[in-house]
């Protein structure tokens, strides 16, 4: 990150406070935590120009806590868009990435054909910024969250673009009664057919496009982290990152 792009949301980052001894520089902390996000190491291989590993990761994993990244992706998203695209991803689990307590449940991690999987399931724009997500465990079907994730945007007036794994009667609806048309082809074996704007369509690339823009940190492409809200802020910094460009 550079200063340019760091004097963008650096007003959006919590001020250090006076404890009595050296407060850790957010600039040297936000570059330490996009190197482990580029690199997919360990947070101990964290070189030691950047700091002592462990105050950085417990200064992340209360950033995460706070919902600070999260914050930061709002404020970035400026840019008004009246399409919507939805898809899923799968992120492989690396065996460093079991190992939560039971008492905080499976965090996200699920087995599907591929092995044990997270899957993100995601909601853009035609911007390519990130709206909403959740994870779920790989073998969490796409339909099933679908009106979940739909809830937390704002859909009136907005045309919503999905393959044909989210033509579910059920999606359709929900679209229908917030006022947002659908662009979304049927299945194969759907008996009733629904018509779909087929030039809009053309434009499902970008949430393909988003994935694998991600994906090109280690971090992201596989799983290392036991806890699913380290994972989840590691995709929102990811989405900042490419916000920042």
């Amino acid at each position: 990150m550079t200063t340019e792009q760091f004097n963008q949301i650096k007003h959006l980052l919590p001020k250090a406070k006076n404890t009595g001894r050296p407060p850790l520089d957010n600039y040297r902390t936000l570059n330490a935590i996009f190197w482990i996000m580029r690199s997919g190491a360990p947070w101990r291989d964290l070189p030691p120009e950047y700091g002592n590993w462990n105050s950085i990761y417990h200064k992340f994993r209360k950033w995460c806590e706070q919902g600070i990244f999260i914050n930061i992706l709002r404020e970035l998203n400026s840019s008004k868009s009246a399409l919507i695209e939805m898809d899923s991803t799968y992120c492989k689990v690396h065996q460093h990435g079991f190992g939560a307590r039971k008492v905080y449940g499976n965090q996200a991690i699920g087995i599907s054909r591929g092995g044990k999987n997270t899957k993100i399931h995601a909601l853009i724009n035609d911007k390519m910024e990130l709206l909403s997500f959740l994870l779920t465990g790989g073998e969490v079907f796409d339909s099933k969250v679908a009106v979940d994730l739909l809830k937390t945007v704002d859909l009136t007036d907005k045309t919503v673009l999905a393959d044909r794994a989210y033509g579910a009667s059920d999606i359709r609806d929900y679209i229908c009664e917030n006022a947002a048309l659908s662009c979304i082809p049927d299945k194969v074996n759907s008996q009733i057919k629904h018509s779909f704007d087929k030039e809009v369509y053309k434009q499902r690339n970008i949430i393909e496009r988003f994935f694998n823009k991600i994906k090109n940190n280690r971090h992201i492409a596989m799983r290392y982290d036991k806890l699913s809200i380290c994972f989840l802020n590691f995709v929102v910094l990811a989405a900042i990152k490419m916000k920042l460009k």
